[in-house]
């Protein structure tokens, strides 16, 4: 070899000597390849660049140049170079995602697994070049069902996710990079959403768009979980943390179950309650005719209690009875019905001199909000549809949170040109001429996003609807729902336009009331006589007459089907006249469908539904107390501080030692504390004493679960004392 190459001269070398240990590192043009001791021998001092390949030969031109002082260059090929850094890689899987990076040459430090991933699957860098999070994590999950990686691909996506579990630490996070393939992803998202057998609320609501293919197999999943469970498997996920919509989506495919001839022996109206606000009402309505809904009981004596028995009594009754049109029923609706407007006549005298249970009363409290407030008043929503709009308000604006689902008491008479003037004044009919409007009105015909942009803080601002009482008077039959749920549903429109335009800045409430309720009975007889000289809109009338009133101030006519009401009692100047059962005034032929003017609850009763725009977690205290007997029972006392403006409800506590209470249904009012008391079994170990901690799972208004854990300070006593000496007594 000394021979051939006595003319090597170093300084000839001006072109690259680049030496391929793999042997597969592609020549480039101009460049000579070099594949043994032959070719090296002839052309190894020519000075023109040259490709060695060959590990023996390599070493060997290495050793040669570094004598003579001639720089060389160590070349790889992708396909190396892959191979070095994911040495469970064949040959020919190496080749394979070469191919797929399309680049010849690389350096070693720019080759990652993120680098090869976005190289074989572009669209989805984000995915590769993303950080642990539950957001990241969830789109990991909905990638790998989507995909079935060859194995090349599966040996970089283990490296992958072999990193991401380092970065996501000692977090849940961390076992959702444990899936490689389809079959493992499956099983982790069917956890994460509660459709599994084991399930994950440590990792929170799954916080992603599903997929079509994703939607089919948590529908599956859930299937399963139905019917094993005989429709009780919704009950059992109300305190899981399932996105809204995905719980609307269980809610109706538990519907569909129960639906089922054979099923619905397995509903009850415990299951339908819990069922119903995730609803449509056209499915709620299928689930009532199955299920009819027990009588309601006479109404109550308080306020509040009222309003509770006509949201989870009468209300039911009188939606079952119109739809089924069920005689008996109906003869019961109205006995009860009639049983309110007693009950209302004999304590709203009292309620104009002091009282805050009216609409126009709490309507002066607004400003107290301290934010900028806007009042939606709705003419003529009726409770069934408030439901039904508060619903689509929470999918459909994000930004708001229902923080309080009441009711109250419309004045009366119900129709609009009393009721309406008294809420906008804050006062009763009477005296709604002598005082001006609570806050700002944007009118019908106007858009309030529009109108609020330059509102401020603290200001009160009133947004008069005229629906949905247009499409209860004037549509046909069989297009008024359909028509009602498209006039609601461009309202729920403009009050997501004001969530989302209104300043960031301003602490925003939006209230949804309206000034009467109506009717529930799609076709009221206009049968009661209109008295000479008086006015009559649906179901009142009103005028001048005379007659002599008793001290209550109204007179019932059962067999004339009216009451007749003195007006200066009452907060209203002319006297008026009531339909007393399910009649309207005749100021025209035929039936009225759905009048208002009358006295029954669905007519009197309005929401009073406030959202806030941006709601914080509610701030809340806990304090956990108790006694019992070590291993066996005990009394546990939860106190409970709501800081916030969120009604709260209280459904779970887990306690760390494997006991539950569950299903307590504690309801915490905002800004209240409230102290409830519970017998827990089993009672912990005295080995647990000063350790036992719990978690309670609450709920808000909206159906939103969130978990608070504290320590729990229980006194555990034991039967005795185990370090006695049970033998003491008999060695004295």
């Amino acid at each position: 070899m000394s021979n051939a190459l006595a003319g090597f001269d170093r300084h000839a070398m001006n072109a690259d000597i680049l030496l391929d240990a793999e042997g597969d590192f592609p020549a480039a043009p101009g460049v000579r390849l070099i594949e043994s001791e032959v070719e090296f021998l002839r052309y190894g001092v020519d000075g023109g660049a040259m490709l060695i390949r060959g590990a023996r030969l390599c070493q060997w031109a290495q050793d040669f140049y570094a004598l003579r002082g001639a720089p060389v260059k160590t070349v790889e090929s992708t396909r190396a170079i892959l191979r070095r850094v994911f040495p469970a890689l064949s040959s020919e899987q190496a080749e394979e995602l070469s191919s797929r990076i399309g680049r010849p040459q690389l350096r070693k430090e720019e080759v990652s697994a993120a680098f090869v991933l976005n190289a074989c699957f572009p669209a989805d860098s984000a995915l590769w070049q993303g950080s642990p999070s539950p957001q990241h994590a969830a789109g990991w999950l909905l990638w790998l069902l989507e995909h079935t990686p060859s194995e090349a691909e599966r040996i970089v996506l283990e490296r992958f996710t072999s990193e991401m579990r380092i970065r996501a630490g000692d977090t849940p996070l961390a076992d959702i990079y444990c899936a490689h393939d389809p079959t493992e992803a499956q099983t982790l998202f069917l956890r994460w959403l509660g459709a599994g057998e084991d399930r994950r609320p440590d990792l929170g609501e799954f916080p992603r768009a599903l997929t079509s293919r994703a939607l089919e197999l948590v529908r599956q999943a859930w299937l399963k979980r139905i019917i094993v469970t005989q429709g009780q498997f919704f009950a059992e996920t109300l305190s899981f943390p399932l996105p809204p919509a995905l719980r609307r989506e269980l809610a109706r495919q538990t519907a569909e179950y129960y639906l089922e001839l054979e099923n619905t022996r397995h509903l009850n109206r415990a299951v339908l309650q819990e069922l119903s606000s995730y609803l449509d009402p056209q499915i709620v309505a299928k689930l009532e005719k199955v299920l009819p809904p027990p009588e309601p009981s006479s109404p109550p004596e308080g306020e509040d209690d009222i309003l509770a028995w006509f949201e989870r009594e009468y209300l039911p009754y009188r939606r079952w009875q119109a739809q089924s049109g069920d005689e008996t029923a109906r003869q019961t609706a109205v006995k009860r019905a009639q049983a309110f407007a007693r009950w209302l006549l004999e304590r709203y005298p009292r309620w104009l001199i002091s009282g805050e249970h009216l609409a126009f009363q709490k309507a002066t409290h607004l400003a107290d909000l301290k934010a900028l407030t806007l009042c939606v008043i709705l003419d003529g929503l009726p409770a069934w549809d408030a439901e039904w709009m508060a619903q689509e308000l929470s999918a459909r604006a994000p930004r708001l949170t229902l923080l309080q689902k009441t009711y109250c008491f419309a004045a009366l008479p119900t129709v609009t040109e009393f009721a309406k003037e008294a809420l906008l004044r804050g006062v009763s009919p009477r005296c709604a001429s002598e005082v001006s409007c609570l806050g700002n009105v944007v009118p019908d015909n106007q858009s309030p996003h529009k109108r609020l942009t330059d509102a401020a803080a603290g200001q009160v601002w009133f947004w008069r609807v005229e629906q949905p009482d247009k499409a209860y008077h004037f549509e046909q039959e069989d297009k008024r729902e359909r028509q009602v749920r498209g006039e609601l549903s461009a309202i729920v429109e403009e009050i997501k336009q004001v969530a989302d335009e209104i300043p960031d800045a301003l602490f925003l409430n939006i209230l949804i009331t309206s000034d009467h309720g109506r009717l529930l009975n799609a076709r009221s007889p206009r049968q009661l006589p209109v008295g000479a000289g008086m006015q009559a809109h649906g179901r009142a009338a009103w005028g001048s007459f005379q007659r002599d009133f008793p001290a209550s101030g109204f007179a019932v006519d059962e067999q004339a089907g009216r009451v007749d009401v003195y007006g200066e009692r009452f907060g209203v100047e002319p006297n008026l006249r009531l339909a007393w059962d399910e009649s309207s005034f005749a100021n025209a032929n035929g039936a009225e469908a759905y009048p208002h003017g009358g006295l029954f609850p669905e007519e009197v009763i309005v929401p009073w539904f406030l959202f806030q725009r941006d709601a914080q977690e509610p701030e809340i205290e806990i304090s956990l107390t108790g006694k019992g007997e070590a291993e066996i029972s005990g009394e546990v006392t939860v106190r409970v501080l709501n800081k916030s403006r969120l009604a709260l409800k209280c459904r779970e506590a887990h306690f760390s030692h494997n006991a539950t209470l569950k299903k307590v249904e504690w309801n915490i009012p905002p800004l209240s504390e409230r102290q409830f008391q519970a017998t827990l079994m089993p009672w912990p170990p005295k080995s647990a004493e000063g350790k036992v901690t719990a978690s309670l799972v609450f709920v808000r208004a909206s159906g939103a679960p969130f978990t608070r854990s504290v320590a729990a300070d229980l006194t555990i006593n034991v039967l005795y004392d185990r370090t006695d000496d049970l033998l003491k007594d008999l060695t004295a």
